[in-house]
């Protein structure tokens, strides 16, 4: 996008914060949230054909709005138009993707679906060949929220999702996002339930109870694969809260 259009959105973003304003902070945020779609959209019609969303628009909390959290998502999405250009390989694309996508989660955005090419698409023998693993092991991923398509076809998985699958951030973060959908359509009894298998599986593996116990004072950016450690800090995590739930559920 045009540097004097991005100045006027960041002029008035901050506009928005000096004056306490919601009016202006809820344009602002749904302006480039519209940006960033049609972006998208344009720039990569080779692999993205339509972008489904939820009609209903965001209704972000007073405190969000506010918070220094958004401020800096908004600036970091005014950057990211700046440089949306210059972005051409499959994992740039997927770091976009993906950040978009958990982006609109996180603004309370309740059901977003990517339609691709089909020549965007790949089988999941092919997808498995191009990983270097077995089919067995591309389905248990995608059991832990690698993309899967359900489009009747045999083409099934997004090309990008290659390259993502080598980086263990946005690996991780597809997963999140995978979760995210999961959770707006389960109740949480029913994800308490896989929350507990999957921490199992991790428990059989490494025959232990516990992240910290498992892994000690590492962390994910000292792994060579720091896969598991996060989604097993994740699962603890989300264990937590739903316990919580449920406790105050109980409660009332």
């Amino acid at each position: 996008m045009q540097k004097n259009v991005l100045d006027q959105f960041s002029s008035s973003i901050q506009s928005g914060y000096d004056q306490k304003s919601e009016v202006i902070l809820e344009k602002e945020t749904d302006t480039i949230f519209k940006n960033l779609f049609f972006c998208i959209l344009t720039l990569f019609s080779d692999k993205v054909s339509s972008i489904k969303v939820d009609p209903k628009p965001f209704n972000l909390p007073k405190e969000y709005l506010f918070s220094d959290k958004h401020k800096k998502n908004l600036n970091k999405w005014l950057q990211r138009l700046e440089d949306i250009d210059d972005l051409h390989s499959e994992l740039e694309f997927g770091k976009l993707k993906i950040d978009f996508e958990y982006w609109y989660y996180e603004l309370g955005g309740e059901s977003m679906q990517f339609v691709y090419q089909e020549d965007y698409l790949l089988t999941p023998q092919a997808a498995a060949d191009a990983l270097g693993i077995s089919k067995v092991t591309l389905n248990k991923y995608v059991k832990q929220g690698l993309e899967y398509i359900d489009n009747q076809t045999h083409k099934r998985i997004p090309k990008y999702v290659i390259e993502i699958m080598k980086d263990p951030i946005y690996s991780i973060r597809m997963q999140q996002i995978a979760q995210s959908k999961k959770l707006l359509q389960q109740t949480p009894e029913d994800r308490y339930h896989e929350v507990i298998q999957e921490l199992a599986d991790l428990q059989l593996k490494y025959g232990t109870q516990t992240v910290q116990e498992t892994f000690g004072e590492y962390n994910g950016d000292s792994m060579d694969d720091p896969t598991d450690y996060y989604r097993w800090k994740d699962l603890q995590e989300e264990m937590t809260e739903i316990l919580g739930w449920r406790g105050g559920k109980k409660d009332q």
